[in-house]
Formats: structure tokens, sequence, C-alpha cells
């Protein structure tokens, strides 16, 4: 058994039931999720907020022949989000959550007014589902979806998860990429001391600013996954 194995348990994934999507059409990845076919860096949102619940889903095409790609949807009730942006080098920016500031406004200790630190780059949720939605994927996900409040559903490779572990309850930022609900990359925060407890997707932890994490305490929920799709364990229909 490898290292990554050890310390990894996979059976809380495996117990989700798997929707298969069976297409007429060729699944296009790049353009289904809506990537940027330059493979500049830009566009995007971050998120943090808590996991509600997790889905799955396989998908086929009339070309693919034994071939499927396998997708987690994760489901987050989002606490705060922002665009992602970038420099002219790529190098990402760090956001404007609409942090404020005291300023004085004399000579008492006591005489201070609050001020906005730069322009806000805060998105509401009803932005970010207009930031990220993609109708076909939105179809798909929208009933298992409807039973969790103001969550977004985003997707992600399975085999993303072999990095690390998520269940509902915990509490994450993620970053999309492109114009859709793909996950760039993902980090599991703790709550108790507002720290990177888990990292997975995108640059290498320590290569950008999303190691500083942003001190934001959701409240927990404990909702179970919706048992939807197919009964089977496994990936094939």
């Amino acid at each position: 058994m490898s290292r990554a194995h050890m310390l990894y348990d996979n059976k809380p994934l495996e117990a989700i039931p798997v929707t298969a999507i069976q297409r007429e059409s060729a699944w296009n990845p790049q353009q289904v999720f809506k990537f940027d076919s330059s493979g500049a860096k830009n566009g995007g949102v971050l998120v943090e907020g808590d996991i509600q619940g997790r889905s799955r889903y396989s998908v086929r095409d009339k070309s693919s022949g034994a071939n499927k790609w396998c997708y987690v949807v994760i489901h987050v009730a989002v606490a705060r989000a922002t665009r992602r942006k970038f420099d002219s080098t790529g190098k990402e920016i760090e956001p404007n959550f609409g942090e404020t500031k005291k300023v004085s406004t004399g000579y008492l200790m006591s005489s201070y007014k609050t001020c906005p630190v730069g322009e806000s780059d805060k998105l509401s949720l009803s932005d970010v589902i207009k930031e990220v939605t993609v109708k076909e994927l939105s179809d798909l996900t929208e009933s298992k979806a409807a039973g969790y409040k103001n969550c977004v559903s985003f997707w992600w490779d399975e085999n993303e998860l072999e990095k690390m572990e998520l269940n509902v309850g915990n509490h994450v930022r993620l970053r999309t990429r492109g114009k859709g609900p793909y996950i760039d990359s993902l980090s599991k925060l703790n709550q108790q001391n507002s720290t990177v407890s888990n990292y997975s997707g995108g640059e290498k932890t320590g290569t950008s600013w999303t190691d500083k994490v942003m001190s934001h305490k959701g409240q927990e929920s404990e909702p179970q996954d919706q048992q939807e799709g197919v009964e089977d364990d496994e990936w094939d229909d």
C-alpha cells in the first residue's frame, strides 16, 4: 500500500452514489467548463464556505468507448467570495474582501471613523452564481443542490480528491478556473485557528497569496449527502 493511500481513506467518497451521464455529442471539458483556450490565467472566483453535500458523476459519449470522465460535485454554502485578479505577468493579486480600517478624525484617541481599505472585490451569492453558471451543468446538479441553502455547486475531477479527504461540514476556500464551476485549487481550513489544514490543485502551497489565510469563522453544519443516482458504488453503469 502506498503512503498516499495510508494517509487517505477513500471509502466515504465511494459510498456516494454515481449519476451516469451518456451524451450524444462529444464531451469536451475545455468547452463545457469554459476554460480559457489560450491557457492564460484569468477569470474565475475565490469562494470560502462550508461543504453541505457531495455528488458524483460519470460521463461517457459515443466516441469515448470504454473511457469515461469521473467528477465529484461539491455543494458549498458561500460565506464570502471575490473575483480572481491577476497582474500583467499572470501572478494572482490578493483580493479585497471589503476590509476596513480606523482613521483618526481628531486629537482624541477615541475620535475616529471607519473607512474602507481600497475598492472592494467582494461578490454576493447571486454574483457568484452568475459568474460560474453553465446551464448544461447546472441542469444536472439542480435537483441535488435544491435542499442546500445558499449553495453553489462546483465540479472537480475525482483524481484531485486522491490528495485530500473532503467531508460534509468542512470549511474550505476554493478557486475556480475560467468562466465556469470547475475547481482550480482547493484548501481545507481549520476554523478553530484559521489555518490551512490541507491543500490540493493549482500551484503548490507557498507559491501564491492563497497561503495567507483570510480569517473567517462560518457556522458548522452537518446535513447528509443526498443519496441520489446510480445505486452501485462503482463508476461503471
